[in-house]
């Protein structure tokens, strides 16, 4: 048999190569475990009916066009304000800004520095308490020092089977005219859904 015909055999392996690669099988599945519960502790987990997940509001309890206080959900943290012709023409809005009618779900924090605002009945307005931003009931604002509109969260009107048929436009407000503005109730809504965890930002006021 000559050199060529002889087939060279793979060395055994040896104890500490296979010390080595049980060391590194190891330790991969650890770092992998690590990975996975970092991951878990991290990623947030919301239940429906707490801050950050979704809230259904069924259609009786969504108010009438132009209901003279905004509904309040504390666990939520924000407004249901449903606008007809009256809040989106309110005659206190300034040139230039962007309103319709429908329902919106406005954050009840002030885009300013982030105190908590208040709804002031009197004066048929939220009011910052900290450094005096005015914003009208479907979240424009009307008076600084903050510079844009109420952050409001996404709403869906979904059917009686849980089809979404409407829903709050996605996006940026300060480049599409129709991000974060209300949305009409279309027949055959049974319930919204108020998704605590999607914020949209309010729309630059132009002035």
């Amino acid at each position: 048999m000559t050199a060529l015909q002889t087939s060279t055999k793979a060395a055994p392996m040896t104890r500490r190569e296979f010390l080595y690669y049980v060391w590194g099988a190891s330790m991969a599945l650890a770092l992998a475990e690590m990975g996975g519960a970092i991951l878990w502790f991290v990623l947030p987990r919301f239940k429906a009916g707490e801050f950050g997940g979704l809230f259904r509001i069924e259609l009786d309890q969504i108010p009438p066009p132009d209901t003279a206080n905004p509904i309040d959900y504390p666990d939520g943290r924000f407004w249901l304000v449903s606008a007809g012709e009256k809040i989106a023409s309110d005659p206190r809005t300034l040139p230039g800004y962007k309103t319709a009618p429908g329902v919106v779900a406005l954050y009840k924090i002030c885009v300013h520095l982030g105190c908590i605002y208040r709804w002031v009945p009197t004066n048929n307005r939220y009011e910052c308490p900290c450094h005096g931003s005015k914003y009208i009931p479907n979240g424009v604002r009307i008076d600084g020092p903050a510079r844009r509109n109420l952050d409001r969260f996404v709403i869906q009107a979904v059917d009686a089977g849980g089809q979404v048929l409407a829903q709050t436009q996605i996006g940026d407000p300060d480049s599409d005219p129709t991000v974060g503005l209300p949305i009409s109730i279309p027949a055959g809504t049974a319930a919204l859904i108020v998704d605590t965890g999607k914020r949209i930002l309010g729309e630059r006021n132009p002035k």
